[in-house]
């Protein structure tokens, strides 16, 4: 067996196993990922419905759509800042590639994403919305996500062996930019003189590019994908290369 396929193999597995682990000895088990998303859901159609009604044609298909893709992001960086410290051991292992844990942790919440999936089908469906050509483009959304993902967490998880603050400002820039993010809003109802902060934000395009392909079944905007594309695409090198660059002082932290 060549090095990179034992690589994929142990990537494999391990997001495999992470996944299950995280139900084991709950009731409810592989219940939770599609009742979280469904809770925030039922939350967000009762505010912005009920109480401050934004006039959005099937409001629970158009936040779903969006909502999974941002959990998967967050989740993700959110439990960036322990991913060596919680695997010291694995990291100290010779043979083993740190780096692999930022993949596994993506792969791991990607599943919870796709297990929850089928959901948005029903509420499309519910609403009256056909799925069209364009879901053959979600490999790819999903793909410039991961590359955002595991850039982000792969610089969290390096700096925050040095610096535990890094975790707690990574949490306060995730709740920041859920606001600029246009999961539970159209960006449509934002004013055109501040729109700038949305254009940089990677997760704003992602976003509307899942939302264009699955509840609009209409071509994303190829121009703010692109945009987020080349975001994830630089966060992802500035991750890599401060890992490869602290890589020999995290081993000493550790």
């Amino acid at each position: 067996m060549s090095a990179t396929s034992h690589q994929f193999d142990l990537i494999i597995n391990l997001a495999r196993r992470n996944f299950f682990l995280q139900f084991r000895g709950s009731l409810l088990g592989l219940l939770w990922p599609l009742l979280l998303p469904i809770i925030q859901l039922m939350v967000f159609v009762f505010l912005f419905q009920r109480v401050v009604p934004l006039g959005i044609e099937n409001y629970p298909a158009f936040v779903y759509t969006a909502l999974l893709p941002w959990n998967w992001f967050s989740v993700s960086v959110l439990s960036a800042g322990n991913l060596f410290l919680a695997h010291r051991d694995l990291v100290r292992r010779p043979n083993f590639t740190p780096s692999t844990l930022a993949v596994v942790s993506a792969l791991t919440n990607l599943l919870t994403y796709l297990v929850a999936l089928p959901v948005v089908l029903v509420l499309l469906a519910i609403s009256g919305r056909a799925i069209t050509w364009t879901v053959l483009l979600l490999p790819l959304i999903m793909f410039i996500q991961a590359i955002l993902i595991v850039g982000i967490s792969l610089f969290i998880a390096t700096w925050n062996v040095f610096y535990r603050d890094v975790q707690h400002i990574a949490s306060v820039a995730v709740m920041l930019l859920f606001y600029l993010t246009p999961v539970f809003y159209s960006l449509n109802n934002v004013r055109r003189e501040y729109r700038v902060p949305f254009t940089l934000n990677p997760m704003a395009g992602l976003v509307q590019a899942y939302r264009a392909v699955l509840y609009d079944g209409a071509v994303p905007d190829w121009d703010g994908l692109f945009v987020a594309g080349i975001i994830a695409i630089a966060a992802f090198g500035i991750g890599y290369l401060s890992y490869r660059r602290e890589i020999q002082e995290v081993y000493d932290f550790l």
